[in-house]
């Protein structure tokens, strides 16, 4: 399934903010009548939880978003300079964290603050919008970002869990 066939398949207008307790709700119902129990298909009812899955994500959602409305998807971009610049000084202070699981665990902390910041600023661009035109390039930035920050933060918990001696 294509990441903006998500929204039609749930039955959710195509938005960013889609409040949870929303999406599970339409999610119970298309899953309810998907069912292979309830007269439903198999594939159908994968089609479902496909939706789900990809919809829960803000990163997909945004990316779902984007084609829907004729932007490029994440991955065809680098990474902005300024941010390269940082993470390489986040990296430098991870690596002189190294063993200190305190350190390390504010480190996780950080990025994850810094997660949430651009997923605040993908939802901002897309509130933003006008006549249908969005700022796709910035989104797609932020997108970027985040997967660098999700990649760091699992970094961090493989170094924290070894500074705490934790079988791999």
């Amino acid at each position: 399934m294509r990441p903006s066939e998500a929204f039609a398949v749930l039955g959710i207008e195509p938005r960013f903010e889609i409040a949870a307790r929303e999406l599970r709700a339409a999610w119970m119902r298309r899953a309810a009548a998907a069912h292979p129990d309830a007269a439903g298909a198999v594939d159908e009812s994968a089609r479902v939880n496909d939706a789900m899955r990809i919809l829960a994500d803000p990163i997909q959602r945004a990316q779902a978003l984007l084609e829907l409305r004729g932007g490029r998807v994440a991955g065809t971009r680098a990474l902005p300079q300024a941010f390269l610049l940082e993470m390489m000084e986040l990296r430098e202070r991870a690596d002189a964290a190294a063993g200190d699981s305190a350190a390390i665990a504010a480190l996780r902390a950080e990025a994850a603050d810094r997660r949430e910041g651009e997923i605040a600023r993908i939802a901002e661009a897309f509130a933003s919008m006008k006549d249908g035109a969005i700022d796709a390039a910035a989104i797609e930035d932020s997108i970027l970002v985040i997967r660098a920050f999700d990649r760091m933060v699992e970094q961090l918990a493989r170094e924290e869990s070894g500074a705490r001696g934790d079988a791999p």
